[in-house]
């Protein structure tokens, strides 16, 4: 063979390995379904362009975009039918990104772009709303179309004091923001979300701790008899004081346990909690248990009652299930079963905060409640807007008419007491009646509301005329 063809052929190897070379990074770097940039890629090119333009106080932006109708997609009709969306609005993306921009597929569900120079805010706002959009429009699979809901959460940066791996935590934060205000649409990063998102942590740490370590507590508000004035029992209320964090708030912890996925456990400490307190107390004493939807979904709520009761030998009939109309939002089949049995069982199942919601009164024809809790919106408003007094006064007649127990929360004035009895509502509950007491207060208060009951009776023995003997008038609270 001659020289020149030996390098002819040498010079063609070399080529070829190089094409080779260029074959696999692109095959490393890239995503085999979409041809776009992988996560570690996308960064490692985005910290070279902020280095590249470190000290030229040039702007730039990475907008993350989450998809989040593609798992009920995926769900329904398949894995291939999910790529083939995923491969549709990848090429739709791609053909948006000029210039210096790039884009990236982080994971299943989300795309980014990376803009290196920005004019100003405004720019990354116009290109958020454009990607939402085009990803919006409807996709063609077959006979039907497919629609994918996008979001979006920007972060900006000066190139000299950011790095990839920040912004990407902070677009984050952003789309999860959007996300949670129910979307589509796009949220800008600011550092409260940072500071939100690190309190969540921080939370779900005590959470954590507090199961393992047992430090719920319950707390214990009476409820009373609207005309007697006696006390009809106690709605358990969960608290959690942190030896790290101090109190913090069930507004805040309950969230923050539903997703997680603890707050089966929690419900089902509280229900047993309750059931081993409410044991103690006298037999026509009730206890109300709130109960979370996620604990429904869960499966566990039945067996986590039945398990309480037992273990306690607690009268079923003392037990008072409190829901708010979320649980019934869901699996309407599967919640309705588990009232059913529930009340099967002899507990009594309690709509709360009853006026908030989108449809009670259907609700209040499906499920099989006992007694509604009503919104202390309402009671509030008897100190001012007559509408509300009149919405007030018709929900407890329609209660009535549909054989239901009423319970008023929030009464706080003589004048809310005084309303809600002219009412004729069966329950009060508020700071009026008294407040949240502890499990070792829970006796004396029994004992005080019990003397102070005998108290009065004897006194409307000696001061009634014998015809109105036996009447409640003169009861207090």
């Amino acid at each position: 063979m001659a020289d020149g063809d030996i390098n002819r052929e040498l010079t063609e190897l070399r080529r070829q390995n190089r094409q080779l070379e260029r074959d696999v990074e692109r095959l490393v770097q890239n995503d085999q379904l979409t041809g776009l940039m992988i996560r570690s890629a996308f960064i490692n090119k985005i910290d070279a362009c902020l280095n590249d333009s470190r000290g030229q106080n040039i702007q730039s932006a990475l907008i993350e975009i989450g998809l989040r109708d593609l798992p009920q997609i995926t769900g329904a009709l398949g894995r291939h039918v999910g790529d083939y969306v995923i491969s549709a609005l990848a090429s739709r993306l791609n053909q948006m990104v000029e210039g210096d921009r790039f884009c990236s597929r982080l994971d299943y569900w989300s795309f980014a772009v990376f803009i290196p120079k920005l004019t100003d805010a405004l720019e990354a706002l116009t290109f958020a709303k454009a990607i939402i959009s085009s990803l919006g429009e409807p996709i063609d699979w077959l006979d039907r179309k497919l629609f994918v809901e996008a979001g979006a959460g920007v972060s900006l940066a000066s190139t000299t004091d950011r790095d990839a791996a920040t912004m990407l935590i902070q677009s984050g934060l952003a789309l999860k923001t959007t996300f949670e205000r129910g979307g589509p649409g796009y949220s800008f990063f600011n550092p409260a979300l940072a500071l939100a998102a690190k309190r969540k942590q921080e939370v779900l740490s005590a959470v954590h701790t507090a199961i393992e370590e047992q430090q719920f507590t319950l707390a214990f508000q009476p409820y009373f008899h609207t005309l007697s004035g006696e006390l009809a029992g106690f709605e358990a209320l969960l608290r959690l004081h942190s030896p790290t964090m101090g109190h913090i708030s069930p507004v805040e912890f309950i969230p923050v346990a539903e997703e997680s996925g603890l707050i089966g456990k929690i419900g089902a400490w509280v229900v047993a909690e309750a059931c081993r307190v409410a044991s103690a107390w006298p037999k026509d004493l009730m206890v109300a248990v709130n109960f979370s939807a996620r604990h429904f979904m869960e499966g566990s709520l039945l067996t986590d009652v039945h398990n309480a009761i037992e273990l306690w030998s607690f009268p079923p009939y003392r037990l008072e299930i409190e829901i708010t109309e979320s649980t019934m939002l869901g699996d309407t089949d599967f919640i309705m079963s588990q009232l059913s049995a529930l009340r099967e069982l002899g507990c009594n199942i309690v709509m709360d905060d009853f006026g908030t919601g989108y449809s009670s009164l259907s609700y209040l024809m499906k499920f099989p409640f006992s007694k509604l809790k009503i919104d202390r919106a309402f009671v509030q408003a008897i100190d001012g807007e007559p509408k509300m007094r009149g919405m007030l006064q018709s929900i407890i007649e329609m209660s009535r008419h549909l054989g239901l127990k009423t319970t008023a929360e929030g009464m706080e004035t003589e004048e809310h007491m005084m309303a809600l009895r002219a009412y004729r509502c069966d329950f009060v509950q508020g700071y009026l009646t008294g407040r949240p007491v502890s499990e070792v207060d829970v006796a004396g208060f029994i004992l005080s509301r019990f003397a102070k009951t005998l108290k009065d009776a004897a006194t409307l023995e000696v001061e009634m005329p014998p015809a109105a003997t036996g009447t409640h008038s003169r009861f207090e609270f």
